[in-house]
C-alpha cells in the first residue's frame, strides 16, 4: 500500500527529482543490508528468533507510520531506512523458518507460494491505495490507513506462526562456514542485484511511455494500471515457477527470471505505447516474484538447517547493497537518459543470468552438503 504511491509521493507530492526516488529506494535497502546479515547470523545462536523477527515487523509499521508526518524528501529517506532495518531483521529468520519447516525437495514450492502470497498482497494493497486517492483522498490517509495491515501482520506473526526449530536438540555453529556452492551462487546474485533497480523507476517510465498520445494525469493513472497488472501476473505465476524449480533445476529457472529482467529494461528502454506497456507489465511481474522466491529455495538447498538463518543473512545482505548501488545508479542515469538507466540495468541482469546458466552444474547440492 505505502511502497506503490512512494515514488508519487515523493515526485509529485513532495515535488523532488526522480534522483530522490533512488536515493531513498537505495538508501533503505542499503541500511538493511548490514542489519539482515547480523539478524541472519545472529538468529542461528538464539533460541528466541521469531521475537526478534516479529520486532522487525513492528519496526516496519512504524517506519511507514512515520511517513504520515514528513513534510520533506530527506524524512522519507529516514522512515523508509527505519521501516526496512525492521524488514532487515525479520526478513533472514522468515525464510530459515520456512526453510526448516518443509523437505528440501519441495522449497521451490515452499518458496513459491510464499512470494504468491507476498505479491497478492502487493496487489490488493495498492488496489487499496490507489481507490483512496481516486476517492480524493490524499497520501497521507494511505499511510494511516496502511497501519492496520502493519498491525495485523505483527500480531499475525506473533500468535500464529511457530518455529519449526523449538524443542529440537540442535548445535549452535560456532563460525561463519557455509558451502562452496552457496558462495559461488553469491556471484551473479550480486551482479543482478547491482542491476535489478527499484521497480518505481519501471512506474515512472511508463508515464513516459504513454505520452504524448495522453495527458499527464491520464498516463499517471495508467501507471498505476501497470504497476497492479504486473503484480496480478507476479501472483499467477510464483507457485507455478517454484514448483516448475523442484523438478527442472532452480539455477536454470533462475537464470531465465534475470534474463526476463534485462528484456523487460529492453523494453523499458526503447518500447513507446500501450502494446510495450502491457509487454513490460507481463516481464517485471514474471520476473520479480520468481528471483525472489527461487534465490531463497536455491539458497536453502545448499545449507542445512543449523546455518540457514547465517546463509539467509548473507543472501539478503548481499541483495541490500545491490539494491542500493543499483537504485542510486540508476537515478543518477535517469538525469541523463532514462533509456541509459535501462541499458544499464538489462547488461548487468543479462550478465548474471549467463554466469548462473554456465556454472548451474556447479550450484547442485553435495551430497555432505556441509561444511
Amino acid at each position: 500500500m505505502v511502497l506503490a504511491i512512494l515514488p508519487l509521493f515523493i515526485t509529485v507530492g513532495l515535488g523532488a527529482p526522480a534522483l530522490a526516488v533512488g536515493l531513498v529506494e537505495g538508501i533503505a535497502d542499503g541500511s538493511s543490508a548490514a542489519i539482515k546479515v547480523w539478524s541472519g547470523w545472529y538468529s542461528d545462536r538464539i533460541d528466541w528468533r521469531k521475537s526478534l523477527a516479529a520486532g522487525g515487523y513492528g519496526a516496519t509499521g512504524l517506519g511507514f507510520a512515520l511517513l504520515i508526518a514528513v513534510t520533506t524528501w530527506p524524512q522519507v529517506v529516514v522512515a523508509r531506512a527505519f521501516a526496512w532495518v525492521g524488514r532487515g531483521l525479520r526478513q533472514p529468520i522468515r525464510n530459515a523458518m520456512l526453510a526448516g519447516s518443509v523437505e528440501k525437495k519441495d522449497l521451490g514450492k515452499a518458496f513459491g507460494f510464499h512470494e504468491a502470497l507476498d505479491t497478492a498482497g502487493a496487489l490488493v494493497g495498492p488496489a487499496v491505495a490507489f481507490s483512496l486517492l481516486a476517492a480524493g483522498q490524499g497520501f497521507r490517509t494511505v499511510f494511516m490507513v496502511a497501519v492496520i495491515p502493519a498491525v495485523v501482520a505483527f500480531v499475525a506473526f506473533t500468535v500464529v506462526t511457530r518455529d519449526p526449530r523449538r524443542g529440537k536438540e540442535r548445535g549452535k555453529p560456532s563460525d561463519f562456514k557455509l558451502p562452496a556452492q552457496f558462495w559461488r551462487l553469491m556471484v551473479p546474485i550480486g551482479i543482478f542485484g547491482a542491476g535489478n533497480f527499484a521497480t518505481a523507476f519501471f512506474t515512472l517510465r511508463v508515464v513516459q511511455m504513454l505520452q504524448p498520445e495522453l495527458s499527464r494525469p491520464a498516463a499517471t493513472a495508467a501507471a498505476v494500471a501497470f504497476y497492479l497488472a504486473h503484480n496480478a501476473v507476479g501472483t499467477v505465476v510464483a507457485f507455478p515457477a517454484g514448483s516448475l524449480a523442484d523438478r527442472v533445476g532452480k539455477a536454470p529457472v533462475l537464470a531465465a527470471a534475470y534474463l526476463t529482467f534485462a528484456l523487460a529494461c529492453v523494453v523499458g528502454a526503447v518500447g513507446h505505447g500501450f502494446v510495450a506497456v502491457g509487454l513490460l507489465a507481463v516481464l517485471v511481474g514474471a520476473e520479480s516474484p520468481v528471483v525472489s522466491s527461487v534465490e531463497g529455495s536455491l539458497s536453502g538447498s545448499l545449507v542445512d538447517e543449523p546455518r540457514l538463518g547465517t546463509a539467509f543473512g548473507v543472501v539478503n545482505g548481499v541483495n541490500g547493497v545491490g539494491d542500493l548501488a543499483s537504485s542510486v545508479l540508476a537515478g543518477v542515469l535517469w538525469m541523463a537518459s532514462p533509456a541509459a538507466a535501462m541499458g544499464f540495468g538489462a547488461l548487468l541482469t543479462a550478465v548474471a543470468s549467463a554466469i548462473l546458466w554456465a556454472w548451474r552444474a556447479r550450484l547442485l547440492p553435495s551430497s555432505a552438503g556441509r561444511t
